[in-house]
């Protein structure tokens, strides 16, 4: 048995991620810890692995969620967002020199004890820690795969492939795009300090910067995808790994605060996710979704609209509708015959394990390509969050709830989800791979000498 660590991004939709996998592989004996930043810490409360701090300097206890309210503030000056910028720059620096020449990341995951290393593949560059102490890592989405493949469009894209010269000309256009802009400061300050470390660890794993949506490269060891294959779009990338969907169904959830809707008509969940009430056009959403339901009396809808907008601010309400500032999701999802999501890959994966169809209204990051994976495999429908109407909305409502093949697609898809975690997919998949890792996995190949740097043209 191995001792086995996670290294997540310290917000709730990557911890909570992770936490199927992580039962998955205590369930066969492994001994799990964690490490992320402090922010992290809540999102493990009531669980019995071990958590270990790192970065403190870099990314100390709220600050980045001081960071983001002050972002989002109205008004905000051009001076004081250029500021709240740099700060971000500084900090995500400081995180870099840690990752690849600080002694503090080092020490404790020597003090771990660690077999094997799961880094988050947003922020990967502790693979190469994990390197410099002799111990596997592997790349863990919580997204699909980040790195560039020709097959597929970057997740960012709402382009479905089919296959046809123009699809491909386009998926091809998409990425040079991609390795043009995204995220340039940040790859900037990796770029600069990664030929030091490679020329005192001419072994490492290989970089490649051809890859989108991850704070630094994408490296050349195994890229677990925690998704089940049939979702995601047929890829050319043969180091791939998906262990299945990984949601931990069984996660302790509190009871809805609140009375649903009367009746037994359809209930209706909408949610935009941790971060989807930060951003531009989301009241209006909020008030279009109510709209519709509002001239829908046999629809029932339970809204979560976060903190930022309130539960108090969209004035009075209809009889059949609730909204909450937070809803435990998998409580709702139980008994929901839709979502309305923002289609981040975790609420996708959970109204897939619950058969719920979906109409997705994707923000940033990955949600586009879940979005168009969703309509690709007839999952449900999406829409345009800055475009949409309450007569859209409504109709989309009236469709997916009206239309039967909606629900037997979510179903097909549903049985292969739960096929894939309830034969512990994920664990074994691990297990096969850290015993291929030994020796060590990072090794050069014969003759490779040098930078190890790929993708700077």
């Amino acid at each position: 048995m191995a001792r086995i660590v996670f290294l997540p991004l310290p917000e709730a939709g990557h911890i909570h991620a992770t936490l199927g996998l992580a039962r998955q592989l205590a369930s066969r004996g492994h001994e799990i810890r964690y490490m992320a930043p402090l922010d992290g810490q809540p999102f493990l409360s009531g669980h019995p692995w071990p958590f270990t701090p790192i970065y403190e300097e870099a990314m100390p206890r709220g600050r980045q969620a001081e960071l983001d309210a002050k972002m989002a503030t109205p008004g905000l000056s051009p001076q004081a967002r250029k500021d709240i910028i740099q700060e971000v720059l500084h900090r995500h620096g400081l995180r870099i020199d840690e990752a690849l020449f600080g002694t503090a990341l080092e020490s404790r995951l020597k003090e771990s004890g660690a077999d094997l290393l799961l880094v988050d593949a947003t922020f990967p560059l502790p693979v190469l820690t994990a390197h410099k102490v002799g111990v596997p890592a592997f790349q863990l989405c919580t997204n699909l795969a980040l790195h560039r493949d020709l097959a597929v469009p970057p997740l960012n894209s709402h382009h479905v492939p089919t296959g046809s010269l123009g699809s491909k000309l386009r998926i091809r256009l998409a990425w040079r795009w991609q390795h043009l802009r995204t995220f340039l400061p940040f790859e900037k300050k990796v770029r600069e300090r990664l030929p030091a470390y490679y020329q005192s660890h001419p072994g490492a794993a290989r970089a490649s910067f051809h890859t989108h949506l991850q704070l630094g490269p994408h490296f050349q060891v195994p890229t677990l995808v925690m998704s089940a294959p049939q979702f995601d779009f047929l890829r050319e990338s043969s180091d791939v790994h998906y262990l299945g969907p990984c949601v931990d169904l069984g996660r302790a959830e509190p009871p809805l605060p609140l009375e649903l809707p009367p009746g037994d008509g359809p209930l209706i969940l909408c949610s935009m996710g941790s971060h989807g009430d930060r951003l531009r056009g989301h009241r209006e959403f909020f008030q279009s979704v109510i709209a519709a339901v509002a001239s829908r009396p046999q629809y029932r809808l339970l809204m979560a609209v976060g903190k930022q907008v309130g539960k108090d601010s969209l004035g009075p309400l209809p009889s059949n509708v609730r909204v909450m500032d937070w809803v435990p999701q998998l409580t709702a999802l139980k008994q929901a015959s839709l979502m309305i999501t923002h289609g981040g890959l975790n609420s996708v994966k959970e109204c897939i394990c619950l058969g719920v169809p979906m109409v997705v209204y994707p923000l940033k990051f990955d949600q586009p390509g879940n979005a168009a994976r969703v309509v690709h495999h007839g999952l449900g429908l999406r829409g345009n969050i800055r475009q949409t109407s309450a007569e859209h909305l409504g109709a989309q409502m009236d469709q997916v709830l009206g239309t039967s093949t909606f629900r037997t697609r979510v179903q097909a898809m549903q049985r292969a989800f739960v096929e894939a975690d309830a034969s512990s997919r994920g664990a074994q998949t691990i297990e096969q791979l850290l015993q291929r890792a030994r020796p060590p996995l990072l090794a050069a190949p014969s003759g490779s000498g040098g930078t190890l740097l790929h993708g700077q043209g």
